[in-house]
């Protein structure tokens, strides 16, 4: 008995170092993340087991003999104390949430905290079982396409309100296997207590279904949700889109190609607005070349992958192909905010690739992107309802919120308000000294005027509107925009002066891009001709 808790704490004690440090090299990094996923996530469950072992030794008979004593003793005093360690290191996930949300250098985010948790409760996060809330509906099985994989799920509560936001959740497995039932649970059930409708789906898989079956389904899905979600409670306008592995590898290139009609199937009509307002993405796959500047040692692999079983055409030859599937590489102005959470310790999607993700969506995109890294973390993390899965719920909650306030309707008497005349329009001209835009415009060529204030004419505090000034000047210098100070006046007086620039040299499309991040419903488009006010939204003008 003594040499069966030796090996089998020996076990454990690698266990636990794997987590810690996984290898990345031969058999072990073939072990890494099975092992080390289980360990990472189950360390209590650990302690636990190597208790019980040194007492059924002890109930057993305890070894006469001092090396094996020894042995025994040392080997349980260090599986506890690693197993501690990630303990610890999975309470100390909160502490590393808050912080990445609160210092992030885009309108900060104020995580919940547990006490705030609508179904998170301690002895759940203790179970580390995703139970499911006893309230939630669940509808099974909805058709959403032709195909036997394509059913969806709907879940929601009897006391979700009518036009509820709406989380749309894509299951990972490699594009190869997964089931909408298996991944996501405990945060979808935290979404689904607070008034949420939550839709997971499955989709075609791979070998049997080359690329592009995987996109084409989940879009056609979100086709669904925008076309039937409201039946269900779910308002069409505020959905969010989410997923891990494979599936935040999907959730991104849906959330960027929304303008992209290329993997729209052919009978999703009546769709006019394919975009979300935000993505997250756990431990996705954002970048589909392997290049190994991003995946330092992981990238062949993943290429093998998609040669053989999922795009099944050689990478030399079809770069344009894969590049076009690769969320790094489709990153463009107008993205929607997004939300990334990554395993410093993931040995199947390098944390490189989610950092270098970011760092491009920094330098492309106008929305603002939350990175989240977990020290000593594994891929899928969030499978049990850990303290670190809801520390990540947390984000997820609060990122979601920030991203799907309700929009008001453009009124008649909006529209009316936004023209110049009768709003007065003035720009810093070339003397700095406040001219007509138009006027601006004859010496400077034509240009766009933005503004930050009063978002969505929700009128603002002065100090709430200088924050968001300060901001969108912070995005126009790190971008090196030509700008000049505008300002626009009601000569009524009914609203208050409202500050802006004019950003020089810039296209329509950057500058719709701004408006919206930064939630106005119209911009100024400036001539020597005139001034016209065009929508956000599509460009058009609006009268």
């Amino acid at each position: 008995m003594a040499y069966f808790v030796a090996i089998a704490s020996a076990w454990l004690l690698l266990s636990a170092l794997t987590a810690l440090r996984p290898g990345r090299r031969g058999i072990f990094a073939a072990l890494a993340y099975p092992v080390g996923w289980a360990a990472g996530e189950l360390p209590a469950q650990a302690v636990v087991a190597e208790g019980l072992l040194v007492g059924l030794l002890w109930w057993w008979g305890w070894p006469r003999t001092n090396w094996l004593e020894d042995l025994v003793v040392g080997l349980a005093t260090l599986v506890i104390i690693e197993n501690l360690t990630l303990v610890a290191i999975s309470f100390y996930a909160r502490r590393i949430v808050r912080r990445s949300l609160e210092t992030s250098a885009r309108r900060p985010l104020a995580s919940p905290r547990p006490r705030d948790d609508y179904f998170g409760t301690w002895w759940r996060t203790a179970l580390q079982i995703p139970f499911h809330p006893r309230d939630m509906q669940i509808v099974r099985n909805v058709t959403y396409g032709p195909e036997r994989r394509h059913r969806l799920d709907v879940w929601r509560t009897s006391t979700t309100p009518s036009d509820a936001p709406v989380v749309f959740y894509i299951h990972g497995g490699a594009w190869t296997f997964g089931d909408k039932r298996e991944q996501g649970r405990p945060m979808l059930h935290e979404f689904v207590r607070r008034g949420w409708v939550a839709v997971s789906c499955n989709y075609r898989l791979a070998p049997r279904h080359p690329w592009p079956a995987q996109i084409e389904d989940v879009t056609r899905t979100l086709a669904w949700i925008k076309k039937n979600i409201a039946v269900h409670g779910g308002d069409p306008d505020r959905v969010v889109i989410a997923g891990g592995s494979a599936g935040g590898h999907l959730a991104a290139l849906l959330a960027l190609s929304s303008e992209d009609p290329s993997w729209r199937p052919a009978d999703c009509h009546g769709v006019t607005d394919w975009s979300v307002r935000g993505c997250m993405s756990f431990y996705g796959v954002l970048e589909m070349t392997g290049d190994e500047t991003h995946w330092h040692g992981l990238g062949r692999g993943l290429r093998i992958l998609l040669e053989s079983r999922v795009v099944q055409r050689p990478y030399v030859g079809n770069e344009d192909l894969y590049r076009s599937l690769s969320p790094y590489h489709r990153l463009h102005v107008e993205a929607p905010p997004f939300l990334v959470i990554q395993g410093g310790n993931d040995t199947l999607v390098d944390v490189n690739v989610a950092r270098d993700f970011v760092d491009e969506f920094r330098r492309v995109a106008v929305a603002p992107v939350y990175y989240v890294e977990l020290p000593f973390t594994q891929h899928a993390f969030d499978v049990t309802a850990s303290p670190r899965t809801s520390a990540t719920t947390r984000a997820a909650v609060a990122f979601a919120l920030s991203v799907t306030e309700p929009r008001p309707s453009v009124t008649a008497s909006l529209v009316a308000g936004y023209q110049s005349p009768p709003t007065e329009l003035l720009v810093k001209g070339e003397t700095n000294e406040w001219e007509s835009a138009s006027a601006v415009a004859t010496q400077l060529g034509p240009f766009f005027v933005v503004t930050a204030d009063n978002p969505y004419s929700r009128q603002l505090e002065d100090w709430q509107n200088e924050e968001r000034r300060n901001e969108l000047l912070d995005v126009l210098r790190q971008r090196g925009v030509r700008v000049r100070a505008s300002l626009a006046r009601d000569p009524s007086g009914r609203w208050p002066d409202e500050v802006g620039f004019a950003l020089l040299e810039q296209s329509g499309q950057f500058a719709r891009a701004l408006a919206r991040a930064f939630d106005q419903f119209a911009l100024y488009d400036v001539t020597e001709e005139g001034v016209v006010v065009r929508g956000c939204a599509d460009g058009d003008v609006l009268v």
